[in-house]
């Protein structure tokens, strides 16, 4: 086996899932529906108090890569043993997309769990499975506070005024560079792109210096799209993305989506960029920066814990980690939350059932347990009050690029969440198609944006039509 294939079976082992993107009264009832402030009888969540035994909670979760997987079981062992109410019985269910398709598939059936961890993307599809409660309803009941998490992290999860599931595991996308190659190519380290023409020229300058193969690893992923949309503080579908009503037509032919076409033609065409493709393990973007093929890339927030793995296991080491912000068209908006969240299923389950799920879902979002999990994970804390803590501070001081998405994602003054599609997928798709057929075919900006535009309305109108 050569070093090279050692080097990237580590990367993907130590990866794993990082890439992997109403509701029912008591038995068979439904929870309601979305819209209007939310019925505080959904979510009986003094029911607990009044069990007379410890309630068994299926707890389902998904997208996590190996050692995340890890903490969170320690977390659930945690609650387990911190209190006599509840007892969760955690099971992982694989990707996002298989979670997904489980819960679909015992919908259709029977075997729900009480509660799932699924991807922000589910959010419409969830809300129209009218199987699950708006956590709005537990947090009126309850007369929960929600001041002390970030504004973005409700936002993303809002429709219709209500905030359907509870926030967990929260990430957006930032800048990696290796810092080295900057230094090696003359640029500033410490002042890195944060627009679009500021990273072309950055390109420009790593590329003719000889330091790495291309400026800038490229991965076909429609999730930026939709986070630069944001950044410029506009839509990307209609009636405020979805979340005033149901999103009927896409946005995307837009002036912002002409500049982020132009500027993806442009990188491509001037062979600053080297394209990893569809990068489903979420492992080629950042392996292109680690064997020096290219020295700037776009990831997830939550790979940063595995890049400091890699290195630590001995790769990678002539590599400097270096995270900043997302660029982008402007700044006049912010980035969105990706990650994934805890839906209360209402569907068929009995009021100790709701109130035992609002509870461990309340105690994974204390300020402690964000905190934790930041440390473990690289996910964000969602609770301002966490970064006091000595476990998140400490490990700023120590690393402060784990602190660069938080502060990304607390700036945010994007007015919307990311867009809440029910055909999710297809809506991806389209875009994804669009992004190939500018690239591998050289099409012109605007036709291939056309193209975009037009698979996406397709795919609202036929999800709209089969739902409502």
């Amino acid at each position: 086996m050569t070093h090279m294939r050692r080097r990237l079976l580590l990367l993907l082992v130590v990866l794993g899932l990082v890439a992997a993107a109403c509701g029912g009264g008591d038995d068979d009832e439904d929870a309601g529906g979305g819209g209007g402030d939310a019925d505080a009888s959904l979510c009986p969540t003094d029911a607990l108090e009044e069990a007379t035994a410890p309630v068994d909670l299926s707890y389902w979760f998904s997208g996590l890569a190996a050692d995340n997987i890890d903490a969170m079981q320690a977390l659930v062992a945690e609650y387990n043993g911190a209190q006599d109410k509840v007892k969760v019985n955690a099971q992982f269910q694989g990707t996002y997309d298989e979670g997904s398709d489980k819960y679909l598939t015992a919908l259709r059936g029977s075997g729900l769990p009480d509660m799932i961890l699924l991807e922000e993307t589910r959010l419409q599809l969830m809300i129209d499975s009218k199987s699950v409660i708006p956590v709005q309803a537990c947090v009126e009941s309850d007369d929960y506070d929600l001041s002390d998490h970030l504004d973005a992290a409700l936002d993303e999860f809002t429709v219709e005024d209500q905030l359907w599931p509870m926030p967990f595991n929260t990430s957006n996308p930032v800048l990696y560079y290796d810092t080295n190659d900057f230094e090696k190519a003359g640029l500033d380290p410490d002042d890195p792109p944060s627009t679009f023409d500021e990273v072309l020229e950055a390109a420009r300058k790593i590329k003719a210096s000889g330091v790495a193969k291309a400026g800038y690893a490229w991965e076909m992923q429609p999730w930026y799209i939709e986070q630069w949309f944001s950044m410029a503080n506009e839509p990307i579908v209609d009636n405020r993305n979805g979340r005033d009503g149901r999103a009927e037509k896409a946005l995307l032919d837009s002036e912002v989506g002409k500049e982020i076409y132009e500027f993806a033609s442009t990188m491509f065409a001037e062979d600053l960029a080297l394209n990893v493709g569809r990068n489903t393990s979420g492992a080629d973007t950042l392996l292109a920066l680690g064997k020096g093929d290219a020295s700037m890339t776009v990831a997830t927030s939550a790979a940063l814990g595995s890049i400091y793995a890699i290195q630590e296991a001995g790769q990678f080491q002539d590599v400097g980690v270096g995270v900043a912000p997302l660029f982008g068209p402007s700044n006049e908006g912010g980035t969105t939350v990706g990650g994934g969240e805890l839906w209360i299923v209402g569907k068929g389950k009995s009021a100790e059932k709701k109130a035992a799920a609002w509870d461990f879902a309340k105690w994974l979002n204390e300020p402690e347990q964000q905190a934790k999990w930041h440390e473990l994970t690289a996910y964000i804390p969602l609770r301002k009050s966490a970064i006091d803590l000595p476990a998140v501070a400490d490990l700023w001081k120590a690393k402060p690029t784990y602190r660069v998405a938080y502060d990304q994602l607390a700036a945010s003054k994007a007015d919307v969440g990311g867009p809440s599609i029910g055909p999710y997928k297809e809506f991806r798709d389209a875009i994804r198609t669009s992004l190939e057929t500018l690239i591998l075919k050289k099409e012109d900006p605007a036709k291939a944006l056309a193209q975009a535009k037009s698979g996406a309305d397709e795919a609202l109108t036929s999800y709209n039509e089969r739902v409502e």
